[in-house]
């Protein structure tokens, strides 16, 4: 959904007719509500089993008629027959992670991660890919499998203006409980592979030399509880916060507030494959990103990031120290080149094939 909400409006704006077919769910409904105009359709289909699913998903398109059908992500649920739709639509499908490279992934699931990877090239039309990583992986992959002309756009996430531009009703709120501190925030999923404990530990040295500091850890996971258990033995509640799953409509004060934002990576094919979403979120508050030197950070700031190492908790901890002493130099970056109407206008050159790119 990231995707399709964030160029469903900038599409639109381009002169394109932009349907969405999403879950019908609260989540879904409020997003949709905050980030797509009135130029947008959106459908939605109840939860069901995969074949359920599929067949709701197959009824929409046939009452829409596409001319392009995207798929934000491919699998069993929405592999749509292409001879039940009646009418003969391009497929573009996009990947932003590599599930095969996903350790956690083995036996069955890794051999249907691999099936799921290689059907997507044959399947679609085009292909869209999140990461360079995921580019190079499947610019390789479709000369494998004969298609050398299959073409293969990069297109990273985005920021989206709405929720940027949306007010912010917790601001003064927020700014007269952390007054004072230092904030940075956090927001992800809450498991150890993902930099919980490396954030932690960086903020217990921290605190050693710079005790105004405040960590806000926004959403849930599977080691939430024992990181909760962990700070508390530490003697660390007073620095570290865990606020659980932000509603969207308070995202905008949060980021507004924060001093820094926190992104950990691994240098691991995961990590280097996926397309953290989140720093495309922070980038146009304007405010340093502390993250790792691998994949889409590394193409986003080059050099010049605020760069740690996520084994390494003393490195977290001498940015933290920097920023509170107020000794980080500033790092260069058009903000512009990531919003979502930058991404809309490659996206719409690139089908209209205003700029062809194949395998």
């Amino acid at each position: 959904m990231k995707r399709a909400l964030g160029m469903a409006n900038p599409l639109a704006d381009l002169g394109w007719e932009v349907s969405i077919i999403a879950m019908d769910c609260a989540e879904n409904r409020e997003r949709a509500g905050i980030e797509c105009g009135p130029e947008v359709a959106v459908y939605y289909y109840k939860p069901a089993n995969m074949n359920g699913e599929v067949e709701q998903k197959i009824m929409l398109l046939k009452k829409i008629r596409p001319d392009y059908i995207y798929f934000c992500s491919f699998g069993f649920r929405n592999w749509i027959r292409k001879g039940a739709l009646g009418f003969n639509p391009q497929m573009v499908i996009e990947h932003s992670e590599l599930q095969s490279g996903i350790p956690d992934n083995k036996g069955l699931k890794k051999i249907m991660a691999h099936f799921i990877e290689s059907l997507s090239v044959v399947y679609a039309d085009k292909l869209i890919c999140a990461s360079r990583y995921l580019e190079t992986f499947y610019r390789k992959k479709s000369k494998q499998f004969m298609r050398r002309r299959m073409s293969v756009l990069y297109s990273p996430y985005a920021y989206s203006t709405e929720v940027i531009d949306a007010p912010k009703l917790h601001l003064d709120e927020l700014r007269a409980k952390y007054a004072g501190r230092t904030v940075l925030i956090y927001m992800g999923t809450m498991t150890r592979n993902y930099g919980l404990f490396t954030m932690i530990d960086a903020i217990k040295a921290a605190v050693k030399t710079t005790p105004a500091i405040k960590l806000l850890l926004l959403g849930r996971g599977r080691h939430l509880d024992e990181a909760k258990a962990y700070v508390t033995a530490n003697g660390l509640d007073e620095y570290i916060e865990f606020l659980g799953y932000a509603p969207e409509t308070m995202l905008s004060s949060y980021f507004e507030l924060a001093d820094a934002f926190i992104s950990p990576l691994n240098d691991t094919v995961q990590d280097w494959a996926r397309c953290p979403s989140k720093i495309y979120m922070y980038i146009p508050f304007h405010k340093p990103v502390f993250t790792c030197n691998i994949g889409e950070p590394k193409e986003i700031f080059g050099d010049e990031g605020y760069y740690f190492d996520n084994n390494q908790p003393g490195s977290l901890a001498d940015l933290i120290t920097g920023l509170v002493r107020q000794q980080l130099e500033r790092v260069p970056l058009d903000v512009t080149a990531h919003s979502w109407t930058t991404r809309s206008r490659e996206f719409s050159n690139w089908i209209l094939q205003k700029e062809p790119m194949y395998a």
